[in-house]
């Protein structure tokens, strides 16, 4: 059953909870310190999934020209399966058309096959292995992208 969160833009005060979050999803994931240096840069967003007033999942990016890059998305467990992911990847989807991003790149750990078939789901192709990229537990990188302009930046093919 789907369930209906509000989508919003974090602001700084919020990287506490998306560092929480992170922690509880993402072996290996993101700093407190780590969300704070990143979220200094200008072309840097944050989108929360906000229920009952709890931010339960997250996702955020970065942009430069008109290339953008989807850095982490993450839904508490107890939340899972129910559209939020979806609904966070579409409003970043959005955002970035709005900055006339016309390809979206990511990297996802190989054996998280569920990911995986997310983004396929959502018209991301593979276009590159970063052998060995991940630790605890090591992991190969998939390298995925989107386009989502009319120009379309390297494929892979």
């Amino acid at each position: 059953m789907k369930l209906r969160a509000d989508i919003i833009k974090c602001g700084f005060s919020q990287l506490e909870q998306i560092a929480e979050i992170e922690s509880k999803c993402i072996p290996g994931g993101w700093s407190l310190k780590a969300f704070e240096d990143w979220f200094d840069e200008k072309k840097s967003i944050v989108l929360a999934a906000v229920y009952n007033g709890e931010i339960i999942g997250f996702a955020n990016g970065s942009w430069v020209l008109d290339e953008g890059e989807l850095l982490n998305i993450a839904v508490l467990e107890k939340y899972r399966r129910r559209g939020l992911a979806e609904n966070l990847l579409k409003t970043l989807e959005k955002f970035f058309a709005e900055k006339n991003v016309t390809v979206i790149y990511l990297e996802v750990r190989e054996k998280n096959q569920s990911a995986l078939s997310f983004y396929e789901k959502h018209g991301f192709i593979k276009n590159g292995l970063r052998k060995n990229y991940y630790r605890n537990p090591d992991d190969n990188g998939v390298l995925m992208m989107k386009k989502t302009g009319d120009k379309y930046a390297y494929t892979g093919n």
